[in-house]
């Protein structure tokens, strides 16, 4: 495949980000790592669903307020090095509490933890926005598919190799100095992905339209979903899609209620994550080339109909490893939607309108916003079993939705 050469260094800068962003976020992997610091300071399922809200749910919903003010500019680099430094501070700021962890009360620690963590979530959806529109239109065409199986693979890989010392952080060292270590590490990796976007070639952007604030943009999101009918079910898809992604974190807690949960098995858990997204990619990448994108996607929701009844199966076994198996098809299915998600939203819009959409897109995930901390309430008072139950049918509407996005086959 002939690259030109200003997309191959493009392709490259991409890349390193990617694998080294990967090693970073496991540090502090926000299914099993952040559920786990919770429970260990003394948190429930109702401290894990706030912080799930968090990590999940103002990144989607703060990208609406930054929609307006990046898709005037031409250059979205600066703010993209800007997001991520400001999450840089935000793992340096974790460190500082867990080493004031002794002098402060379990409640502080958590509150602090959501504070970084909120200001680490906001930061993210500020870089989010200037990335994916970055990226738009650096890499296209048949090169598109290759990068994200390419970045998929390698993030996988860099994935295992951080996990695998994550495993022996977590069993080496007491509590906090194992997430004391973890998170200085995240920092330092975080910092040495940016320096991938240092040597990009960015290309100038036109201004999508004159809407600059937050409230100008509310008013146009209407609009924008009568006229543009195959956005408006891209929206309704990745709502029904993650619904059960966003239950992975109560796994662990299921896993508290029925096993003896120690350091160890929130390591191993993590490794059967991600020995599941890096198997499923040789898969995935078959079927990229023959069903492009919808494929990829179509094959995630199958997985994820099941995913949570299979978690109630395993809790009542009584079996760890049959747990440590949903773990496995749980990454399975995340690695299939971070393929094809970001790759259908590449197709669906253009270099005009694409930072607008992306912040817009981020608003309207409002189930997936909301749903982790009304299910930890939720489960507090009724239980798993109609949480986890409602997930799996709520996503089957999305084979219903799929076939009328028009993006590739």
């Amino acid at each position: 495949m002939n690259i030109p050469k200003e997309e191959k260094r493009n392709f490259v800068a991409f890349i390193w980000h990617a694998f080294w962003l990967a090693l970073a976020q496991t540090f502090a992997e926000r299914n099993t790592v952040l559920p786990g610091l919770i429970i260990l300071v003394g948190g429930s399922q109702i401290e894990i669903g706030i912080l799930t809200a968090i990590t999940v749910g103002v990144p989607i919903v703060s990208q609406l307020a930054f929609a307006g003010f990046l898709s005037q500019k031409k250059y979205k680099k600066k703010f993209l090095l800007l997001g991520i430094y400001l999450r840089v501070g935000a793992f340096l700021g974790t460190v500082w509490t867990l080493t004031k962890a002794t002098s402060l009360t379990p409640a502080m620690v958590i509150v602090f933890v959501f504070v970084w963590m909120f200001i680490f979530s906001v930061s993210g959806a500020f870089a989010g926005i200037s990335y994916t529109d970055i990226l738009g239109k650096s890499i296209k065409g048949e090169t598109r598919k290759r990068f994200f199986v390419v970045r998929q693979f390698l993030s996988s890989v860099g994935v295992l190799i951080s996990a695998l010392i994550v495993r022996q952080f977590l069993k080496g060292f007491p509590y906090p100095n194992n997430y004391i270590y973890m998170f200085t590490a995240a920092s330092v990796l975080l910092f040495i992905a940016s320096m991938g976007f240092i040597v990009i070639k960015e290309k100038p952007t036109e201004k999508f339209r004159e809407e600059r604030g937050f409230f100008q943009v509310l008013k146009f999101i209407p609009k924008l979903l009568r006229e543009d009918v195959r956005f408006r079910n891209f929206i309704f898809l990745i709502n029904f899609v993650q619904l059960p992604l966003t239950l992975i974190p109560f796994f662990v807690v299921l896993a508290k209620n029925n096993f003896e949960l120690t350091k160890s098995s929130i390591g191993n858990f993590l490794l059967f994550q991600i020995f599941g997204m890096i198997i499923s990619n040789f898969l995935w990448h078959k079927v990229v080339k023959k069903y492009s994108f919808k494929g990829v996607i179509k094959s995630a929701i199958g997985i994820e109909i099941f995913l949570p009844l299979l978690a109630l199966l395993a809790a009542k076994s009584n079996s760890i490893y049959f747990l440590g198996g949903i773990f496995f098809i749980a990454g399975t299915a995340m690695s299939a939607f971070k393929i094809a998600y970001e790759g259908m939203f590449l197709e669906i819009t253009n270099e005009t309108n694409r930072a607008m959409y992306q912040g817009i897109k981020g608003s309207l995930n409002i189930t997936v916003a909301f749903f982790p901390l009304v299910s930890g309430l939720l489960i507090n008072y009724i239980g798993f079993i109609p949480i986890f139950i409602a997930a799996s049918v709520v996503v089957a509407l999305a084979f219903i939705i799929l076939p009328k996005i028009n993006c590739g086959k």
